[in-house]
Protein backbone atom coordinates (compact mmCIF):
# COMPACT_ATOMS: atom_id res chain seq x y z
CA UNK A 1 0.00 0.00 0.00
CA UNK A 2 2.77 2.33 0.87
CA UNK A 3 4.54 1.85 -2.49
CA UNK A 4 1.34 2.76 -4.34
CA UNK A 5 0.98 5.99 -2.65
CA UNK A 6 4.65 6.72 -2.70
CA UNK A 7 4.36 6.38 -6.87
CA UNK A 8 1.23 7.99 -6.54
CA UNK A 9 3.51 11.03 -5.01
CA UNK A 10 5.91 10.88 -7.61
CA UNK A 11 3.28 11.30 -10.00
CA UNK A 12 1.75 13.61 -8.71
CA UNK A 13 4.60 15.79 -8.23
CA UNK A 14 6.03 15.37 -11.32
CA UNK A 15 2.64 16.54 -13.42
CA UNK A 16 3.15 19.45 -10.79
CA UNK A 17 6.84 19.61 -12.19
CA UNK A 18 5.70 19.33 -15.63
CA UNK A 19 2.78 21.97 -15.36
CA UNK A 20 5.18 24.94 -13.55
CA UNK A 21 7.70 24.31 -17.05
CA UNK A 22 4.87 24.48 -19.14
CA UNK A 23 3.40 27.06 -17.00
CA UNK A 24 6.67 29.53 -17.41
CA UNK A 25 7.05 29.17 -21.15
CA UNK A 26 3.28 29.60 -21.92
CA UNK A 27 3.72 32.55 -19.18
CA UNK A 28 5.85 33.82 -21.48
CA UNK A 29 4.47 33.03 -24.71
CA UNK A 30 1.24 34.80 -23.15
CA UNK A 31 3.19 37.70 -21.71
CA UNK A 32 4.82 38.96 -25.36
CA UNK A 33 1.42 38.07 -26.86
CA UNK A 34 0.16 40.58 -24.76
CA UNK A 35 3.10 42.93 -25.89
CA UNK A 36 1.73 42.00 -29.01
CA UNK A 37 -1.48 43.38 -28.48
CA UNK A 38 0.36 46.33 -27.13
CA UNK A 39 2.02 46.88 -30.35
CA UNK A 40 -0.72 46.37 -32.30
CA UNK A 41 -3.13 48.94 -30.63
CA UNK A 42 0.23 51.40 -30.60
CA UNK A 43 0.44 50.48 -34.44
CA UNK A 44 -3.45 50.50 -35.74
CA UNK A 45 -5.59 51.21 -32.72
CA UNK A 46 -8.91 51.22 -33.94
CA UNK A 47 -8.88 52.70 -37.48
CA UNK A 48 -10.00 50.74 -40.38
CA UNK A 49 -6.76 49.48 -41.08
CA UNK A 50 -7.24 47.57 -37.42
CA UNK A 51 -10.70 46.59 -38.28
CA UNK A 52 -9.85 44.92 -41.51
CA UNK A 53 -6.30 43.17 -39.78
CA UNK A 54 -8.44 42.05 -36.89
CA UNK A 55 -11.11 40.20 -39.21
CA UNK A 56 -8.89 38.63 -41.36
CA UNK A 57 -6.96 37.53 -38.98
CA UNK A 58 -9.78 36.00 -37.01
CA UNK A 59 -10.17 32.95 -39.30
CA UNK A 60 -5.98 31.46 -38.79
CA UNK A 61 -6.20 32.22 -35.51
CA UNK A 62 -9.38 30.36 -35.00
CA UNK A 63 -7.38 27.41 -35.84
CA UNK A 64 -4.75 28.19 -33.29
CA UNK A 65 -7.12 28.12 -30.65
CA UNK A 66 -9.10 25.17 -31.87
CA UNK A 67 -5.99 22.85 -33.20
CA UNK A 68 -2.95 24.20 -30.87
CA UNK A 69 -5.13 25.77 -28.30
CA UNK A 70 -7.52 22.38 -28.05
CA UNK A 71 -8.94 20.07 -30.54
CA UNK A 72 -7.08 18.70 -32.90
CA UNK A 73 -4.23 18.34 -30.07
CA UNK A 74 -6.46 16.67 -27.17
CA UNK A 75 -7.82 14.62 -29.74
CA UNK A 76 -4.51 13.40 -31.32
CA UNK A 77 -2.66 13.04 -27.92
CA UNK A 78 -4.56 9.88 -26.61
CA UNK A 79 -4.55 8.01 -30.39
CA UNK A 80 -0.49 8.72 -29.97
CA UNK A 81 -0.10 7.86 -26.33
CA UNK A 82 -1.84 5.02 -27.04
CA UNK A 83 0.17 3.81 -30.52
CA UNK A 84 3.40 4.86 -28.69
CA UNK A 85 2.24 1.73 -25.97
CA UNK A 86 1.95 -0.28 -28.99
CA UNK A 87 5.58 0.50 -30.82
CA UNK A 88 3.39 1.56 -33.84
CA UNK A 89 5.62 4.23 -35.30
CA UNK A 90 4.10 3.48 -38.85
CA UNK A 91 0.70 4.32 -37.75
CA UNK A 92 2.11 7.71 -35.98
CA UNK A 93 3.55 8.39 -39.28
CA UNK A 94 0.96 7.76 -41.51
CA UNK A 95 -1.58 10.14 -39.00
CA UNK A 96 1.08 12.78 -39.66
CA UNK A 97 1.24 12.23 -43.29
CA UNK A 98 -2.26 12.37 -43.79
CA UNK A 99 -2.74 15.13 -42.20
CA UNK A 100 -0.25 17.47 -43.58
CA UNK A 101 -1.61 16.47 -46.70
CA UNK A 102 -5.39 17.49 -45.44
CA UNK A 103 -3.79 20.38 -44.34
CA UNK A 104 -2.38 22.09 -47.55
CA UNK A 105 -5.55 21.18 -49.42
CA UNK A 106 -7.32 23.27 -46.60
CA UNK A 107 -4.88 26.00 -47.13
CA UNK A 108 -4.93 26.18 -51.08
CA UNK A 109 -8.76 25.95 -51.02
CA UNK A 110 -9.42 28.73 -48.35
CA UNK A 111 -6.33 30.99 -50.30
CA UNK A 112 -8.54 30.76 -53.53
CA UNK A 113 -11.80 31.86 -51.69
CA UNK A 114 -10.47 34.13 -49.47
CA UNK A 115 -13.23 37.33 -50.40
CA UNK A 116 -15.77 34.83 -49.76
CA UNK A 117 -14.53 34.31 -46.16
CA UNK A 118 -13.86 37.44 -45.46
CA UNK A 119 -17.65 38.40 -46.55
CA UNK A 120 -18.81 36.21 -43.88
CA UNK A 121 -17.20 39.01 -41.33
CA UNK A 122 -19.35 41.86 -43.13
CA UNK A 123 -22.58 40.54 -43.37
CA UNK A 124 -23.74 42.66 -40.73
CA UNK A 125 -23.03 45.75 -42.35
CA UNK A 126 -23.89 48.32 -45.20
CA UNK A 127 -22.84 47.93 -48.62
CA UNK A 128 -20.52 51.01 -48.60
CA UNK A 129 -18.59 49.80 -45.12
CA UNK A 130 -18.38 46.21 -46.07
CA UNK A 131 -16.42 47.31 -49.01
CA UNK A 132 -14.45 49.49 -47.04
CA UNK A 133 -13.51 46.66 -44.62
CA UNK A 134 -12.98 44.14 -47.75
CA UNK A 135 -10.26 46.83 -49.67
CA UNK A 136 -7.87 46.43 -46.55
CA UNK A 137 -9.29 43.19 -44.82
CA UNK A 138 -8.81 40.24 -48.47
CA UNK A 139 -5.51 41.35 -49.01
CA UNK A 140 -4.41 40.45 -45.59
CA UNK A 141 -6.23 37.43 -45.39
CA UNK A 142 -4.42 35.97 -48.61
CA UNK A 143 -1.15 36.71 -46.55
CA UNK A 144 -2.87 34.90 -43.08
CA UNK A 145 -4.21 32.19 -44.57
CA UNK A 146 -1.17 30.05 -44.98
CA UNK A 147 -1.43 29.85 -41.33
CA UNK A 148 -3.37 27.31 -41.56
CA UNK A 149 -0.85 24.96 -42.43
CA UNK A 150 1.66 26.46 -40.23
CA UNK A 151 -0.85 25.93 -37.25
CA UNK A 152 -2.15 22.81 -37.88
CA UNK A 153 1.87 21.70 -38.10
CA UNK A 154 2.53 23.13 -34.93
CA UNK A 155 -0.58 21.30 -33.41
CA UNK A 156 1.14 18.10 -34.83
CA UNK A 157 4.04 18.59 -33.51
CA UNK A 158 2.88 19.36 -29.74
CA UNK A 159 0.77 16.53 -30.34
CA UNK A 160 3.72 14.19 -30.67
CA UNK A 161 5.87 15.68 -28.02
CA UNK A 162 2.96 15.85 -25.41
CA UNK A 163 2.18 12.11 -26.24
CA UNK A 164 6.18 11.23 -25.53
CA UNK A 165 5.95 13.72 -22.28
CA UNK A 166 8.00 16.75 -23.67
CA UNK A 167 6.17 19.71 -22.63
CA UNK A 168 8.85 22.19 -23.19
CA UNK A 169 9.39 23.35 -26.44
CA UNK A 170 5.45 23.80 -27.54
CA UNK A 171 5.05 26.27 -24.36
CA UNK A 172 8.26 28.56 -25.29
CA UNK A 173 7.79 28.20 -29.17
CA UNK A 174 4.97 30.47 -29.12
CA UNK A 175 7.45 33.25 -27.92
CA UNK A 176 9.31 33.32 -30.93
CA UNK A 177 6.33 34.12 -33.12
CA UNK A 178 5.16 37.08 -30.92
CA UNK A 179 9.02 38.58 -31.05
CA UNK A 180 8.87 38.46 -34.49
CA UNK A 181 5.16 40.02 -34.84
CA UNK A 182 6.35 42.65 -32.64
CA UNK A 183 9.53 43.89 -34.47
CA UNK A 184 7.02 43.79 -37.72
CA UNK A 185 4.22 46.11 -35.93
CA UNK A 186 6.62 48.58 -34.63
CA UNK A 187 8.50 48.71 -38.03
CA UNK A 188 4.82 49.70 -39.51
CA UNK A 189 4.20 51.81 -37.08
CA UNK A 190 7.81 53.83 -37.78
CA UNK A 191 6.71 53.82 -41.63
CA UNK A 192 3.39 54.86 -41.40
CA UNK A 193 3.13 57.47 -38.19
CA UNK A 194 -0.06 56.75 -35.94
CA UNK A 195 -3.50 56.01 -37.04
CA UNK A 196 -2.52 55.30 -40.22
CA UNK A 197 -5.23 56.10 -43.46
CA UNK A 198 -6.45 52.81 -45.05
CA UNK A 199 -5.90 53.81 -48.74
CA UNK A 200 -2.13 54.87 -47.45
CA UNK A 201 -1.82 51.46 -46.75
CA UNK A 202 -3.65 49.89 -49.24
CA UNK A 203 -1.82 51.21 -52.29
CA UNK A 204 1.69 50.72 -50.53
CA UNK A 205 3.05 46.83 -51.42
CA UNK A 206 5.62 47.24 -49.13
CA UNK A 207 3.27 48.14 -46.20
CA UNK A 208 0.95 45.33 -47.25
CA UNK A 209 3.85 43.26 -47.31
CA UNK A 210 5.08 44.56 -44.32
CA UNK A 211 1.54 43.78 -41.89
CA UNK A 212 0.45 40.46 -44.02
CA UNK A 213 4.10 38.40 -44.74
CA UNK A 214 5.73 39.28 -41.46
CA UNK A 215 2.62 38.24 -39.15
CA UNK A 216 2.36 35.37 -41.67
CA UNK A 217 6.32 34.66 -40.62
CA UNK A 218 6.12 34.54 -36.87
CA UNK A 219 3.90 31.48 -37.49
CA UNK A 220 6.28 29.51 -40.01
CA UNK A 221 8.84 30.80 -37.11
CA UNK A 222 7.48 29.14 -34.11
CA UNK A 223 6.70 25.93 -36.56
CA UNK A 224 10.31 25.45 -37.47
CA UNK A 225 11.13 25.89 -33.60
CA UNK A 226 9.48 22.40 -32.53
CA UNK A 227 11.75 19.99 -35.16
CA UNK A 228 14.81 19.90 -32.87
CA UNK A 229 12.85 19.05 -30.20
CA UNK A 230 10.66 16.20 -32.13
CA UNK A 231 14.22 14.96 -33.82
CA UNK A 232 15.94 14.77 -30.05
CA UNK A 233 12.87 12.77 -28.74
CA UNK A 234 13.75 9.85 -30.65
CA UNK A 235 11.11 10.21 -33.60
CA UNK A 236 11.93 8.77 -36.81
CA UNK A 237 9.05 10.16 -38.72
CA UNK A 238 8.96 9.06 -42.65
CA UNK A 239 6.55 9.69 -45.50
CA UNK A 240 3.69 7.13 -45.36
CA UNK A 241 0.36 7.54 -46.86
CA UNK A 242 -1.29 5.10 -45.65
CA UNK A 243 -5.22 6.19 -45.70
CA UNK A 244 -6.50 2.73 -44.56
CA UNK A 245 -4.15 2.52 -41.54
CA UNK A 246 -6.04 1.91 -38.51
CA UNK A 247 -4.36 4.69 -36.67
CA UNK A 248 -5.18 6.77 -39.18
CA UNK A 249 -8.96 5.77 -39.51
CA UNK A 250 -9.29 5.98 -35.40
CA UNK A 251 -8.23 9.77 -36.00
CA UNK A 252 -10.69 10.10 -39.12
CA UNK A 253 -13.48 8.70 -36.83
CA UNK A 254 -12.76 10.89 -33.96
CA UNK A 255 -12.56 13.70 -36.19
CA UNK A 256 -15.88 13.95 -37.50
CA UNK A 257 -16.96 15.20 -34.49
CA UNK A 258 -14.05 17.38 -34.22
CA UNK A 259 -15.02 19.24 -37.69
CA UNK A 260 -18.61 19.53 -36.07
CA UNK A 261 -17.17 21.06 -33.58
CA UNK A 262 -14.58 23.45 -35.26
CA UNK A 263 -17.20 24.58 -37.38
CA UNK A 264 -19.83 25.26 -34.98
CA UNK A 265 -17.05 27.57 -33.11
CA UNK A 266 -16.39 29.33 -36.59
CA UNK A 267 -20.24 30.41 -37.25
CA UNK A 268 -20.77 31.71 -33.31
CA UNK A 269 -18.06 33.48 -33.55
CA UNK A 270 -18.50 34.99 -37.33
CA UNK A 271 -22.29 35.70 -35.37
CA UNK A 272 -20.49 37.39 -32.78
CA UNK A 273 -18.09 39.65 -34.22
CA UNK A 274 -20.32 40.88 -37.03
CA UNK A 275 -22.47 42.03 -33.81
CA UNK A 276 -19.52 43.06 -32.43
CA UNK A 277 -18.45 45.41 -34.77
CA UNK A 278 -21.87 47.38 -34.94
CA UNK A 279 -19.68 49.72 -32.44
CA UNK A 280 -17.72 51.72 -34.19
CA UNK A 281 -14.32 49.69 -33.98
CA UNK A 282 -16.23 47.09 -31.82
CA UNK A 283 -14.09 43.74 -33.70
CA UNK A 284 -10.89 45.44 -32.58
CA UNK A 285 -12.30 45.88 -29.35
CA UNK A 286 -13.56 42.46 -29.07
CA UNK A 287 -10.13 41.24 -30.05
CA UNK A 288 -7.95 43.21 -27.58
CA UNK A 289 -9.95 42.65 -24.53
CA UNK A 290 -9.85 38.50 -25.58
CA UNK A 291 -6.21 38.61 -25.40
CA UNK A 292 -6.68 39.99 -21.62
CA UNK A 293 -9.17 37.45 -21.10
CA UNK A 294 -6.93 34.62 -22.02
CA UNK A 295 -4.23 35.64 -20.23
CA UNK A 296 -4.46 34.29 -17.02
CA UNK A 297 -6.10 30.41 -18.84
CA UNK A 298 -2.64 30.65 -20.99
CA UNK A 299 -0.68 31.41 -17.90
CA UNK A 300 -2.04 28.31 -16.05
CA UNK A 301 -5.04 26.68 -17.11
CA UNK A 302 -3.19 25.74 -20.47
CA UNK A 303 -0.36 24.22 -18.77
CA UNK A 304 -2.42 22.31 -16.24
CA UNK A 305 -4.44 20.59 -19.45
CA UNK A 306 -1.75 20.24 -21.29
CA UNK A 307 0.37 18.04 -19.07
CA UNK A 308 -2.90 16.38 -17.02
CA UNK A 309 -3.99 15.33 -20.72
CA UNK A 310 -1.30 12.13 -21.52
CA UNK A 311 -1.80 10.64 -17.36
CA UNK A 312 -5.78 11.18 -18.13
CA UNK A 313 -5.35 9.56 -21.19
CA UNK A 314 -3.14 6.59 -19.59
CA UNK A 315 -5.95 6.56 -17.11
CA UNK A 316 -8.58 6.04 -19.25
CA UNK A 317 -6.87 3.29 -21.88
CA UNK A 318 -6.11 1.43 -18.92
CA UNK A 319 -10.01 1.73 -17.63
CA UNK A 320 -8.40 3.07 -13.92
CA UNK A 321 -11.57 5.12 -13.53
CA UNK A 322 -9.82 6.33 -9.54
CA UNK A 323 -6.58 7.01 -11.33
CA UNK A 324 -8.62 9.60 -13.77
CA UNK A 325 -10.97 11.20 -10.89
CA UNK A 326 -7.82 11.77 -8.83
CA UNK A 327 -5.84 13.12 -11.45
CA UNK A 328 -8.85 15.18 -12.88
CA UNK A 329 -10.05 16.56 -9.63
CA UNK A 330 -6.43 17.36 -8.72
CA UNK A 331 -6.50 19.32 -12.33
CA UNK A 332 -9.47 21.32 -11.60
CA UNK A 333 -8.58 22.45 -8.13
CA UNK A 334 -5.06 23.82 -9.11
CA UNK A 335 -7.20 25.33 -12.20
CA UNK A 336 -9.43 26.61 -9.77
CA UNK A 337 -7.22 28.35 -7.16
CA UNK A 338 -5.22 30.40 -10.00
CA UNK A 339 -8.37 30.83 -12.54
CA UNK A 340 -10.71 32.19 -9.99
CA UNK A 341 -8.55 34.82 -8.15
CA UNK A 342 -7.73 36.23 -11.63
CA UNK A 343 -10.90 36.25 -12.98
CA UNK A 344 -11.95 38.86 -10.20
CA UNK A 345 -8.57 40.97 -10.14
CA UNK A 346 -9.44 41.33 -13.59
CA UNK A 347 -13.20 42.79 -12.42
CA UNK A 348 -11.56 45.24 -10.11
CA UNK A 349 -8.25 46.10 -12.44
CA UNK A 350 -9.55 46.09 -15.96
CA UNK A 351 -10.12 50.14 -16.49
CA UNK A 352 -6.53 50.89 -14.90
CA UNK A 353 -4.71 47.78 -16.39
CA UNK A 354 -5.85 48.43 -19.82
CA UNK A 355 -5.07 52.28 -19.92
CA UNK A 356 -1.32 51.67 -18.91
CA UNK A 357 -0.59 49.01 -21.03
CA UNK A 358 -2.64 50.36 -24.75
CA UNK A 359 -3.61 54.00 -24.29
CA UNK A 360 -0.91 54.55 -26.23
CA UNK A 361 0.20 55.87 -29.82
CA UNK A 362 -3.32 54.97 -32.21
CA UNK A 363 -5.45 53.97 -29.16
CA UNK A 364 -7.45 56.49 -27.68
CA UNK A 365 -8.93 57.13 -24.47
CA UNK A 366 -12.36 56.32 -25.25
CA UNK A 367 -11.10 53.03 -26.49
CA UNK A 368 -9.36 52.19 -23.40
CA UNK A 369 -12.37 52.44 -21.28
CA UNK A 370 -14.75 50.54 -23.58
CA UNK A 371 -12.21 47.76 -24.20
CA UNK A 372 -11.66 47.72 -20.45
CA UNK A 373 -15.70 47.31 -19.80
CA UNK A 374 -15.61 44.45 -22.53
CA UNK A 375 -12.22 42.84 -20.14
CA UNK A 376 -14.32 42.61 -17.01
CA UNK A 377 -17.86 41.59 -18.94
CA UNK A 378 -15.47 38.47 -20.45
CA UNK A 379 -13.61 38.21 -16.74
CA UNK A 380 -16.98 37.12 -15.31
CA UNK A 381 -16.75 33.60 -17.58
CA UNK A 382 -13.18 32.96 -17.31
CA UNK A 383 -13.57 30.49 -14.19
CA UNK A 384 -15.93 28.87 -16.69
CA UNK A 385 -13.89 28.87 -20.04
CA UNK A 386 -11.24 27.07 -18.68
CA UNK A 387 -12.98 24.60 -16.33
CA UNK A 388 -15.48 23.84 -19.74
CA UNK A 389 -12.09 23.33 -22.19
CA UNK A 390 -10.58 20.96 -19.32
CA UNK A 391 -13.30 18.92 -18.45
CA UNK A 392 -13.27 18.03 -22.85
CA UNK A 393 -10.54 16.74 -22.27
CA UNK A 394 -11.60 14.21 -19.73
CA UNK A 395 -13.84 13.00 -22.81
CA UNK A 396 -10.71 13.19 -25.16
CA UNK A 397 -9.35 10.76 -22.86
CA UNK A 398 -11.69 8.42 -23.77
CA UNK A 399 -11.14 8.86 -27.51
CA UNK A 400 -14.82 10.35 -26.91
CA UNK A 401 -15.28 13.63 -29.12
CA UNK A 402 -19.20 13.16 -29.86
CA UNK A 403 -19.95 14.60 -26.52
CA UNK A 404 -17.85 17.22 -26.76
CA UNK A 405 -19.52 18.35 -30.03
CA UNK A 406 -22.77 18.43 -28.60
CA UNK A 407 -21.39 19.99 -25.20
CA UNK A 408 -20.04 22.63 -27.89
CA UNK A 409 -23.50 22.81 -29.74
CA UNK A 410 -25.31 24.05 -26.66
CA UNK A 411 -22.57 26.81 -25.63
CA UNK A 412 -22.54 28.15 -28.84
CA UNK A 413 -26.51 28.42 -29.00
CA UNK A 414 -26.42 29.72 -25.74
CA UNK A 415 -23.48 32.82 -26.61
CA UNK A 416 -25.26 33.58 -30.03
CA UNK A 417 -28.92 33.73 -28.73
CA UNK A 418 -27.85 36.25 -25.98
CA UNK A 419 -25.32 38.38 -27.93
CA UNK A 420 -28.55 38.98 -30.14
CA UNK A 421 -30.61 39.95 -27.08
CA UNK A 422 -27.53 42.03 -25.37
CA UNK A 423 -25.91 43.86 -28.49
CA UNK A 424 -28.72 46.42 -28.84
CA UNK A 425 -28.94 47.53 -25.65
CA UNK A 426 -25.57 47.19 -24.65
CA UNK A 427 -23.28 47.23 -27.58
CA UNK A 428 -19.98 44.97 -27.70
CA UNK A 429 -20.28 44.77 -24.01
CA UNK A 430 -23.10 42.96 -23.91
CA UNK A 431 -21.64 40.63 -26.64
CA UNK A 432 -18.66 39.58 -23.92
CA UNK A 433 -21.25 39.16 -21.46
CA UNK A 434 -23.23 36.36 -23.90
CA UNK A 435 -19.86 34.96 -24.21
CA UNK A 436 -19.18 34.51 -20.53
CA UNK A 437 -22.42 33.17 -19.55
CA UNK A 438 -22.32 30.79 -22.52
CA UNK A 439 -18.78 29.13 -20.58
CA UNK A 440 -20.29 29.30 -17.19
CA UNK A 441 -23.54 27.09 -18.42
CA UNK A 442 -21.41 24.84 -20.56
CA UNK A 443 -18.64 24.44 -17.79
CA UNK A 444 -21.50 23.06 -15.37
CA UNK A 445 -23.34 21.01 -17.94
CA UNK A 446 -19.59 19.82 -18.96
CA UNK A 447 -18.93 18.85 -15.74
CA UNK A 448 -22.26 16.85 -14.98
CA UNK A 449 -22.19 14.51 -18.19
CA UNK A 450 -18.77 13.66 -17.23
CA UNK A 451 -19.22 13.15 -13.76
CA UNK A 452 -22.07 10.89 -14.78
CA UNK A 453 -19.80 8.56 -17.10
CA UNK A 454 -16.94 7.96 -14.26
CA UNK A 455 -18.42 8.75 -10.79
CA UNK A 456 -17.88 11.24 -8.00
CA UNK A 457 -15.24 13.85 -9.62
CA UNK A 458 -13.47 14.92 -6.22
CA UNK A 459 -16.44 14.61 -3.94
CA UNK A 460 -16.57 16.77 -0.82
CA UNK A 461 -12.45 17.04 -0.78
CA UNK A 462 -13.32 19.28 -4.38
CA UNK A 463 -16.33 20.78 -2.83
CA UNK A 464 -14.35 21.83 0.25
CA UNK A 465 -11.33 23.09 -1.42
CA UNK A 466 -13.18 24.96 -3.86
CA UNK A 467 -14.97 26.88 -1.24
CA UNK A 468 -12.34 27.72 0.53
CA UNK A 469 -10.79 28.86 -2.80
CA UNK A 470 -13.39 31.28 -2.80
CA UNK A 471 -13.50 32.35 0.38
CA UNK A 472 -9.65 33.43 0.27
CA UNK A 473 -10.70 35.06 -3.55
CA UNK A 474 -13.44 37.33 -1.15
CA UNK A 475 -10.72 38.59 1.09
CA UNK A 476 -8.26 39.47 -1.77
CA UNK A 477 -11.03 41.39 -3.36
CA UNK A 478 -12.05 43.26 -0.73
CA UNK A 479 -8.12 44.37 -0.32
CA UNK A 480 -7.70 45.23 -3.40
CA UNK A 481 -11.16 47.07 -4.10
CA UNK A 482 -9.61 49.00 -0.80
CA UNK A 483 -5.96 49.53 -1.64
CA UNK A 484 -6.94 50.52 -5.19
CA UNK A 485 -9.15 53.57 -3.66
CA UNK A 486 -6.50 54.90 -1.78
CA UNK A 487 -4.20 55.07 -4.92
CA UNK A 488 -3.92 56.22 -8.75
CA UNK A 489 -6.52 56.74 -10.55
CA UNK A 490 -7.91 54.97 -13.92
CA UNK A 491 -5.54 56.59 -16.27
CA UNK A 492 -2.12 57.84 -17.31
CA UNK A 493 0.57 57.69 -14.69
CA UNK A 494 -2.25 56.82 -12.02
CA UNK A 495 -2.92 53.86 -13.83
CA UNK A 496 0.26 51.91 -13.55
CA UNK A 497 0.00 52.73 -10.23
CA UNK A 498 -3.11 51.23 -9.39
CA UNK A 499 -2.07 48.39 -10.93
CA UNK A 500 1.17 47.58 -9.50
CA UNK A 501 -0.34 48.59 -6.07
CA UNK A 502 -3.52 46.28 -6.54
CA UNK A 503 -1.60 43.09 -8.10
CA UNK A 504 1.06 43.15 -5.30
CA UNK A 505 -1.59 43.78 -2.55
CA UNK A 506 -3.93 41.09 -3.88
CA UNK A 507 -0.91 38.72 -4.60
CA UNK A 508 0.16 39.11 -0.99
CA UNK A 509 -3.54 38.80 0.64
CA UNK A 510 -4.67 35.65 -1.40
CA UNK A 511 -1.90 33.40 -0.26
CA UNK A 512 -1.94 35.01 3.26
CA UNK A 513 -6.15 33.99 3.06
CA UNK A 514 -5.56 30.81 1.53
CA UNK A 515 -2.88 29.06 3.77
CA UNK A 516 -4.52 30.61 6.95
CA UNK A 517 -7.91 28.91 5.31
CA UNK A 518 -5.67 25.45 4.90
CA UNK A 519 -6.20 25.48 1.44
CA UNK A 520 -3.66 22.49 0.72
CA UNK A 521 -3.05 22.98 -2.66
CA UNK A 522 -1.37 26.19 -2.37
CA UNK A 523 1.03 24.34 0.91
CA UNK A 524 1.84 21.46 -1.84
CA UNK A 525 2.35 23.31 -5.07
CA UNK A 526 4.67 25.70 -2.86
CA UNK A 527 6.76 23.03 -1.25
CA UNK A 528 6.97 21.20 -4.59
CA UNK A 529 8.02 23.80 -6.75
CA UNK A 530 10.57 24.89 -3.48
CA UNK A 531 12.16 21.55 -4.08
CA UNK A 532 12.06 21.35 -7.83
Amino acid sequence: MSDVAGDDEVTTGGLVRSSAIVGIGTGLSRVTGLFRTVALTYAVGTTLVAEGYNLANTTPNIVYDLLLGGILSATLVPVFVDRFERDDEDGVSAIVTITAVVLVAITVVAVLAAPLIFKLYTWDKSAARAHELERVGVPLLRWFLPQILFYGLTALGTALLNARRRFAAPAFAPVLNNIVVIVVLLWFAQRVGHNPEADVVIHDTTLMLLLGLGTTAGIVAMTIALWPSIRASGLRLRWRFQPRDPAVRRVASLSRWTLGYVVANQVALTITLALAARTPGGASVYTYAFVFFQLPYGLFAVSIMTTFTPDLASAASQNDLPRFRERFALGARLMTLVVLPASVGYLLLARPLVAALLAHGSFGGASSVITADVLANFALGLIGFSLYLYALRGFYAFHDTRTPFRLNLVENAVNVVLAFALVGRYGVQGVAFSYSVAYLVAAVLALAVLRRRVGRLGGTELLSAVSRIVAATAVMAVAVWAACRAVGADHGTGAVTRVVVGVLVGTAVYAIAALALRVDDLRGLRDRLIRR
